[in-house]
Order: structure tokens, then C-alpha cells, then sequence
């Protein structure tokens, strides 16, 4: 009888996993890893930015400032208050880097516990500390949670005042009777206990200044030499190098590679993007088409790993701040052509046709036999956004 003997396949050690997780991470949630790495470990040391005027981690101690009377400068006095070791400072702060102007959290504990790489009951441990911070009601990850928050720090956190928020949309309804019959309630108990919720601030940070943050800056730059296109690594982009200093010198070595596997990999894929989309960083009218598989061939990259990097890495260029993806088309098969490009040519069959007016099926069938591969139902959509922009 035939027997198969299980083969091993390739291993994945340590550094090749963390490889994998810087790629697929955008530039805040890089910091936020790099700062809390560098916190509890300090063979690692964060380097400033080569640019003024970009946004430094909060997490970097040469990097906290905020504007007096703004809602993060605040908050950052507020955690100094708090007896936080150097992990768990560095994670209050990427956990406050994500505060919205309302003064609610605007990402979850899972998705800053995967940007940091550390357990979500970490984050949620924080979490809880930075919720007992003035004004009550900031860092909640929703209204009810916002104002149970406020309430509990009044001590009007009753029986009546949380079984009222289990139920706010009834609230919003005006419905008392109907708030009482879902709690169990007395009508007198719900009446007072809405007085005392519609007493609360939905949105506590906006007592403060509007935002302050300055915009994180993007990977990579791309700019026009001569007559060529290049990338370049953005001077403020996050950077690291190992230090003398005890610690763990193998883990940051790992993570000063990963970051250099990072930069390299945006480097490759910026520069075909930047030579293949030449005409449109000029200030061309659409993008040439480019898909993801060729973009691997051309920059000796799996698929998957370019994907990481298109969904991951930003690029200042003429045309603004845009991510990888943007450079590249969005569809493959039938819809392969870019949108502005088809887009584009359709206006300038239409203009041509003046009065003519071609049926959706002739300028689909048209656009085909110049490449432009797109349904007529589709064509017909986009006709009807042109006609409207007009």
C-alpha cells in the first residue's frame, strides 16, 4: 500500500510573520508598532523625521506636543497623570492618536490591538484607564457607552439611568411608556432617569479646540526628474535603527529589517507605478491601465505580498496624496481598463457624436475594439454621470 509521508512545508518563523505584518500596515498604524516596540525595548530607537511640519507618533517621548486648548493636548496631560509603564504608555497613546474631534474612539480595540501587535485584552486593559480621564465620556466607543460613562462619574449610574441606555433609540422616540414597559420599570424612575441622560454631552471633545493633528506623512514621494518619474522614500516617513543599549537587540534587528523590507518593496513597485503612469502625474486626463499581476512580474514581488503594499502604502505626487492602489486599475477580466480612462474616451465619442447620439450597445461594442473592454449596462451608467456633470 501506498503511504504518504507528511512533508514539512516551509516554516514561519518569527521575523518572516512580522515581516508580513509591517507590510500590510499604513503608515499610523506603523508608528503606533514602532513606538510601542521601541518603548519596551530600548536596543530599538525611533529616528526623527528628515521633514518638519509631519505628524511624529504621539508615542515617540522626543514627539509629544500639542496646541494648548486642543482636545489631544489635553488628553496627552491626562496620561501623564496615569501610572502607566512604558508599554502601556505607548499604547494610550496610539489608542488617543485615533480619538475622533467628538472625543469618542474612533477605531476598535481589535483593529489598534492588530496595529500594535499585542493581545486585544492589552488594549482594553488601557482602555479602561483612559476612560476615567476628564472630561468623562472620551475615549467611548459609542453614545450609550459615552453616556454611561458621564453617568458613572456623576454617581447617577442607577438602575433606572442604565436601563434607559440599554433602550436609547426608544429614548430618541420620546416614548416613555414604552421605555418603561421594556425596562420593567415605574414611569416616575423613567422620567427622572431621562432627565438626567439628556443632561449628558453626546460629544465631549468638542468643548475643545478643532483638530490639531498635523496629516501623517505619506511612504513615499514621487516626483518628476529630468524626464523621468521616480520614488523616493518620504523624508518624514517612520524610521528606526538598533541602539548599544541594553534590551533585546534580536527583536529589533528583526524589526529594523521588516521595516527595510517594507521601504525596499514600496520602493520597487512605486518606481514601475511611477514610470508606467508617467502621463497621468503629469496631469494627463486618465491612468494606464496596470494590474496587479504585472506589477508583481515587473517588480519580482508574489501577488499577495503587492497587494499588501498597494492597500498599505501612500504617495505624495502632483496629483495629491494617494495610495498605490489609486495608480493602478481596479479591475481585471471584462473591466480591466481604469474608470477615468474609459470614462475619459466615452466623453470624447460622445462630444465627437454631437447629435448623433450612439446607442449605449455601439459605444460599448466601440470601446471594446479599442481595448477598452465594459458592458452597456455599465456604459450606460457612466453616460448618465457624464451627462450629469455636464
Amino acid at each position: 500500500m501506498l503511504q504518504l509521508t507528511p512533508r514539512p512545508g516551509p516554516r514561519m518563523t518569527q521575523g518572516l510573520r512580522q515581516a508580513i505584518g509591517i507590510l500590510a500596515l499604513p503608515g499610523a498604524d506603523l508608528a503606533a508598532r514602532l513606538a510601542l516596540e521601541a518603548a519596551g525595548n530600548p536596543a530599538l530607537r525611533l529616528l526623527p523625521p528628515e521633514l518638519p511640519g509631519w505628524r511624529r507618533p504621539l508615542a515617540d517621548p522626543d514627539g509629544i506636543s500639542a496646541p494648548q486648548g486642543s482636545l489631544i493636548g489635553h488628553v496627552l496631560g491626562q496620561i501623564g497623570l496615569l501610572r502607566l509603564d512604558a508599554r502601556g504608555g505607548a499604547l494610550a497613546l496610539a489608542l488617543a492618536e485615533r480619538l475622533e474631534p467628538t472625543g469618542w474612539l474612533g477605531a476598535s480595540t481589535a483593529e489598534v490591538a492588530r496595529a500594535c501587535g499585542v493581545p486585544e485584552a492589552e488594549v482594553e486593559a488601557v482602555l479602561v484607564q483612559l476612560q476615567r480621564c476628564e472630561p468623562s465620556g472620551i475615549f467611548a466607543r459609542s453614545l450609550a457607552e459615552c453616556l454611561r460613562l458621564q453617568a458613572a462619574a456623576r454617581d447617577q449610574l442607577d438602575e433606572a439611568v442604565a436601563g434607559v441606555l440599554n433602550h436609547l433609540p426608544l429614548l430618541g422616540t420620546g416614548d416613555l411608556a414604552a421605555l418603561s414597559r421594556a425596562t420593567g420599570l415605574p414611569g416616575d424612575r423613567i422620567a427622572r432617569a431621562a432627565r438626567i441622560i439628556r443632561g449628558l454631552d453626546p460629544k465631549p471633545g468638542l468643548a475643545f479646540d478643532g483638530p490639531v493633528l498635523p496629516p501623517v506623512p505619506p511612504d513615499l514621494r514621487i516626483t518628476r526628474q529630468g524626464a523621468a518619474w521616480q520614488a523616493q522614500p518620504h523624508p518624514a516617513a517612520p524610521r528606526a535603527e538598533l541602539t548599544e543599549r541594553p534590551g533585546d537587540p534580536r527583536a529589533a534587528r528583526m524589526l529594523v529589517e521588516a521595516l527595510r523590507h517594507r521601504r525596499d518593496l514600496a520602493l520597487r513597485i512605486g518606481a514601475v507605478l511611477a514610470d508606467r503612469q508617467a502621463d497621468y502625474l503629469a496631469g494627463g486626463p486618465y491612468l494606464a491601465a496596470v494590474t496587479t499581476q504585472e506589477l508583481a512580474g515587473l517588480a519580482g514581488a508574489h501577488v499577495a505580498t503587492v497587494n499588501r503594499i498597494l492597500r498599505a502604502i501612500t504617495a505624495e505626487t502632483p496629483r495629491g496624496t494617494l495610495p498605490l492602489r489609486a495608480l493602478t486599475s481596479a479591475r481585471a477580466g471584462r473591466d480591466a481598463a481604469p474608470v477615468q480612462r474609459i470614462k475619459a474616451r466615452l466623453a470624447q465619442m460622445l462630444a465627437e457624436a454631437g447629435a448623433r447620439r450612439p446607442s449605449d450597445a455601439a459605444l460599448a461594442a466601440r470601446l471594446e475594439r479599442e481595448g477598452l473592454a465594459i458592458s452597456r449596462r455599465t456604459v450606460a451608467k457612466y453616460r448618465h454621470e457624464l451627462a450629469g456633470r455636464d
